[in-house]
């Protein structure tokens, strides 16, 4: 298995799990981009990550032989691809796997180019989205003749993560007596943006409500947490970088309410089980909100009535159907998602 996006890989622990019990005796090896491998620390599932980097580490042609080779020296019998670039299926065809497996996720709609080098095809058609993207995956071993039995997310945090949480946050002025709303609006682009005045707004109405709010990004997107930060009447905490995945997972795990797209962070806010408000966008895309949402945890999803009109989500010069969002409509599925579990 190898994937690049923290959503993705948090969306195959199932399947690491589904795979273990089924081969309870099996060694089991876990092919990820960094900095994903982190937050496979602790996994009980796993008896090892591999960590594949075509940006630093292995970007020369002698470091990609060299990786090869340290594959073919572990002796693997069986690798399952699911989200492989063309370098990592090559190394895997070339590393003496006798038998390898590949998903098109897309069906014959986009055969991967890189399909010759494995001897078995799962064809998905995930366009649909009638299903979890955790459920697609499950389904590639009922596929196989194999039932997946498994527990949701996997992420674990040692005590130790968790006190350090604690001690940062207090540091940067967090209120232990009030409760915890984390707002986190960076994205992977595409038609997810949603102005960080609306943000702001949402910021001030958890407030109003009681919650201590920080508002959540990677260094990159320090800007936009700044902008959120700066628009709200109410004091919040921007909490921007300086902080690794794990320790980020570790914050986010003290909170009582999350709010974002549907974004990796969102799906690490499930894994820990913070209830959380989705923003999906235009009603006639819902398809999103089945297989990308959160998975066994509580959530209220909120859509805009404004109807995309751009060719796709990753095509998005002006992101039009996200106006249909307000504060007021994120704050009310916030009271929905308070009135369900009280």
């Amino acid at each position: 298995m190898q994937t690049q996006r923290l959503g993705d890989v948090l969306c195959a622990t199932p399947l690491f799990t589904a795979v273990r019990n089924q081969f309870p005796r099996a060694y089991l090896g876990v092919l990820v981009h960094r900095p994903m491998d982190a937050i496979l620390e602790n996994n009980p599932d796993l008896d090892e990550v591999i960590v594949y980097d075509r940006q630093t580490t292995h970007r020369s042609l002698l470091s990609r032989l060299r990786f090869i080779a340290e594959l073919r020296e572990r002796g693997f019998d069986w690798a399952l691809s699911i989200h492989a670039a063309s370098s990592v299926a090559f190394a895997l065809a070339h590393s003496g796997i006798p038998w390898r497996t590949c998903v098109w996720r897309y069906g014959d709609y986009r055969k991967p180019h890189w399909a010759r080098y494995f001897h078995q095809h799962v064809r998905q058609d995930r366009r649909v989205g009638d299903r979890h993207e955790i459920e697609y995956n499950l389904d590639v071993l009922r596929e196989l003749q194999m039932e997946p039995r498994h527990e949701g997310y996997r992420v674990r945090l040692t005590d130790e993560e968790r006190a350090w949480a604690d001690r940062w946050l207090a540091e940067r002025g967090r209120d232990a007596a009030r409760p915890f709303a984390v707002i986190h609006p960076g994205h992977g682009g595409g038609r997810q943006a949603w102005p960080a005045e609306r943000y702001a707004g949402v910021a001030d109405g958890l407030t109003e409500r009681g919650y201590q709010v920080a508002v959540t990004g990677s260094g990159a997107e320090r800007p936009l947490v700044e902008r959120v930060a700066a628009a709200a009447r109410a004091p919040v905490l921007p909490l921007a970088g300086g902080m690794s995945l794990r320790e980020f997972a570790a914050v986010l795990a003290t909170a009582q309410r999350f709010v974002s797209v549907s974004t990796g962070p969102m799906h690490l806010a499930s894994a820990l089980k913070v209830p959380a408000v989705t923003l999906y966008g235009p009603t006639d895309l819902r398809i999103e909100s089945t297989r990308f949402c959160p998975y066994g945890s509580p959530t209220v999803p909120v859509f805009s009535d404004v109807p995309c009109t751009c060719p796709s989500s990753k095509v998005c010069s002006n992101a039009v159907c996200m106006t249909g969002l307000t504060a007021a409509g994120v704050l009310e599925a916030a009271d929905r998602l308070q009135a369900e579990r009280a």
